[in-house]
């Protein structure tokens, strides 16, 4: 389902993209749409205005922390009640921040801050052509399209964040920039397709890392650039953790490895150049619970007597980020 029409970027990649399996895939995730809570979400969007019935052109900053669209006077009383009732329908909020005609989404994650850590890391993004797995509700891929590239393709099989991509996007109407509700395993679809691959806040959530590496380097051209984040533990050695049950009580975690053996992963998977450009500890002051994520957050999944232990005992959270290219086929 399109909520505006715009041309299909997976034709601008042939011959690299299986389209026939692409829409096999779309059609089955479609299937997905035909629920209450999607129908719900989707007339939420239909009813705000677009771009073309307002009365003035909507100014767009995508170069700061937050995703800006819109001023205030923008909008009358009763389309203001229709955004909010909109930003609550699509919440929780995971990633941002966003703000929207002068309403501010205050995501759990400060996205902002990774943002910053990997913008210098991705290089040239002019005219390039990118890929985000597990773009979540977008938010890098509005962020990088300030860097005015060819296109950019992301792959996430919620249908949240769908919905909360394409109520930037109701606004916004970039035609460069494209969702596809597909996941990490489809990645095979795409062969030497993309310069930039982005995979973010993927890696431990799958029993096979290598695997996705794998999948992942093959989906860039000879000379692309991959930017890999991960959740992982301090420590030395390539090591990785294997929860027995929870980690941070999350139970859809299964590898969280050190620092090194993330690098060692990389360059096992048939990546050179492996640079390890960031490996911060998680702070609240980057994943917390706001108005717009009133769920449990990090605070919630820390020891309360030692915060260098999650929850289970385990050591605390780091999110390191590695640079990698793909250099031959």
């Amino acid at each position: 389902m399109l909520f505006w029409q715009r041309p299909d970027l997976v034709q601008t990649l042939l011959p690299n993209v299986d389209a026939i399996e692409v829409q096999q895939l779309r059609n089955t995730a479609n299937k997905k749409l035909k629920t209450q809570q999607f129908t719900e979400m989707a007339d939420a969007i239909a009813a705000l205005p677009t771009p073309q019935e307002l009365t003035r052109p909507i100014k767009v900053d995508l170069s700061g922390p937050f995703v800006e669209i819109g001023k205030f006077n923008d909008l009358n009383a009763a389309q203001h009640s229709q955004l909010q009732q909109t930003i609550d329908i699509l919440g929780p909020w995971r990633k941002g921040p966003f703000r929207l005609f002068d309403k501010e989404i205050d995501a759990e994650w400060k996205s902002n801050l990774k943002w910053s850590r990997i913008e210098n890391a991705i290089g040239e993004l002019k005219g390039r052509q990118i890929l985000d797995v597990g773009c979540g509700n977008g938010y890098y891929m509005f962020r990088a399209a300030h860097g005015q590239p060819k296109s950019i393709i992301g792959l996430d099989p919620s249908v949240t964040f769908y919905c909360a991509f394409e109520l930037m996007q109701r606004f916004l109407q970039m035609k460069h920039l494209q969702y596809e509700r597909l996941g990490v395993e489809h990645l095979y679809v795409f062969d030497q397709a993309f310069d930039i691959a982005m995979c973010m806040g993927i890696l431990y959530h799958h029993r096979s890392p290598i695997e996705i590496l794998r999948n992942l380097r093959q989906t860039l051209k000879v000379g692309g650039v991959a930017i890999i984040e991960s959740q992982t533990i301090p420590g030395n050695g390539s090591v990785a953790l294997f929860p027995e049950d929870r980690y941070a009580k999350a139970r859809n975690v299964f590898f969280v490895p050190t620092k090194d053996c993330l690098v060692n992963w990389v360059r096992r998977s048939g990546f050179k150049n492996v640079e390890v450009v960031s490996h911060l500890k998680v702070t609240p002051e980057e994943q917390r619970t706001t108005k717009d994520m009133t769920w449990e957050s990090l605070a919630d999944f820390l020891n309360p007597a030692d915060p260098n232990l999650t929850i289970e005992g385990h050591p605390a959270p780091y999110r390191t980020v590695i640079r990698a290219e793909r250099q031959f086929l």
